[in-house]
């Protein structure tokens, strides 16, 4: 029997060689402050509808976000405090801190986006994921399924419903554990329709298929809705209370997670056994 944990955070991914090369991006929301910088010059001030190509960065500051659209509809949205590469003529990307989510339209080919010690590959899949160097990983797959490979070699899937956390450096991957995608996809500030709009059709439709089996789950006994919380980078604090904690515990407001985006904190789950907070619910 699963336990169900609700955060609101984070991912990654790795392709089809075969498929066509991401030769662009266009930048089709900005908020706040976000800067790009081509080829290593100096990061300048970005502006929506400006096209990124051949090796560009894009960098957000506290709380800024960002959209970026590829010519095939791939979607990367970043977060608050995040660094961004994207390598034009191949369909790799690297975080090098921070948050993003990325979803990959059926049959374009999948994408892959490195950290400095894990590798992650999907195709047609929703993903989000939270990098913190030396600190912790976190993934998380919405709809489809990823596969995650890191220094040794060694590869672990995480299918839709399901996150995992580890430290960087790990050289085991935990076990995966079950999350509340309802509850997730209303806390992060990289799902805010209001901010971003919608998805795409197919992958808003699979995203409501994995949240229609996890309450058909819950109703049947097979999932048990544990409370749990697990906090990572992002967490911030006011008068000692963990506002991430105050937005997803049972009768609070539906505000949504501060820990996406923003700076500071640490965390574990899936058994990673570091940091604040509790993991639970491993497979």
């Amino acid at each position: 029997m699963h336990k169900w944990i609700c955060i609101g955070i984070c991912l990654t991914a790795q392709g089809n060689a075969s498929a066509a090369p991401l030769k662009s991006a266009e930048l089709t929301r900005k908020i706040n402050d976000v800067r790009v910088s081509e080829k290593s010059s100096e990061a300048i001030s970005a502006s929506e509808g400006q096209r990124l190509g051949v090796s560009s960065t894009l960098l957000t500051g506290r709380g800024s976000r960002a959209e970026l659209t590829f010519q095939d509809r791939t979607v990367t949205r970043i977060g608050a405090n995040s660094v961004f590469r994207f390598s034009s003529g191949s369909r790799d990307m690297e975080i090098g801190q921070g948050s993003f989510l990325l979803q990959v339209p059926k049959n374009a080919g999948g994408a892959t986006i490195r950290t400095s010690t894990v590798t992650a590959a999907i195709t047609g899949t929703t993903t989000m994921m939270e990098f913190s160097p030396g600190v912790l990983i976190k993934f998380v797959t919405f709809e489809g399924k990823a596969k995650l490979k890191n220094k040794k070699g060694k590869t672990v899937e995480v299918p839709a419903g399901e996150m995992l956390v580890m430290h960087p450096d790990a050289e085991d991957f935990p076990p995966t554990v079950v999350i509340n995608i309802k509850k997730m996809m209303k806390s992060s500030k990289l799902t805010d329709k209001k901010t971003f709009g919608n998805l795409d059709d197919e992958a808003e439709q699979l995203i409501d298929d994995t949240v229609a089996r996890q309450l058909a789950q819950r109703r049947n006994g097979e999932l048990l809705p544990g409370g749990i919380i697990v906090q990572g980078p992002g967490v911030r604090s006011k008068n000692g209370i963990n506002q991430d904690i105050r937005t997803i515990l049972p009768g609070s407001s539906d505000k949504r997670s501060e820990s996406p985006d923003e700076g500071g904190g640490n965390g574990n789950g899936g058994g990673s056994g570091t940091g604040n907070g509790n993991g639970g619910g491993g497979r």
